[in-house]
């Protein structure tokens, strides 16, 4: 599926502006204790960035139960690719995971990949038009991969 760039605009502030994914952070630690799942804080690489997201992944026998996260100190873009990649990872298998967040490395990369099944990620389809903004989607795949593995 190819997006506009004014249907690409509207995924990602629908994401950012209504994340159905994100919590307060004392309802995180609440829902991490009721788990007894820690929760896991990344900070951003970029120089200059101050993005920091907290992610809980609830995950039983291969299977992600729960993904949720808070970013109140995160920018647009880390905001709206958490909330997508945690509603669409949420309830599935942890292979799925993994291979969706493989896909979207291999986008960030300028190599050839499908995201079918979480067909909103293609809203970034053209971020490494800008290289500032890469960041932002790597913070959270960096943060999914590392609490996957």
């Amino acid at each position: 599926m190819f997006y506009s760039p004014e249907e690409k605009r509207k995924i990602i502030l629908n994401n950012f502006n209504n994340p159905t994914q994100q919590v307060e952070p004392a309802e995180l630690k609440k829902i991490s204790e009721n788990y007894h799942v820690p929760f896991a804080t990344f900070q951003s690489l970029e120089e200059g960035c101050g993005d920091i997201i907290h992610l809980l992944i609830v995950k039983k026998n291969k299977y992600l139960e729960k993904c949720l996260f808070s970013a109140q100190q995160s920018c647009l873009i880390t905001i709206a690719t958490a909330n997508i990649l945690c509603s669409c990872l949420e309830k599935k298998d942890l292979q799925f995971g993994k291979k969706v967040l493989n896909n979207c490395q291999a986008m960030l990369e300028g190599k050839d990949y499908s995201l079918n099944n979480c067909s909103d990620l293609k809203a970034f389809s053209d971020i490494s038009q800008f290289p500032h903004r890469i960041e932002c989607l790597k913070l959270v795949i960096r943060g999914i991969n590392k609490i996957l593995k």
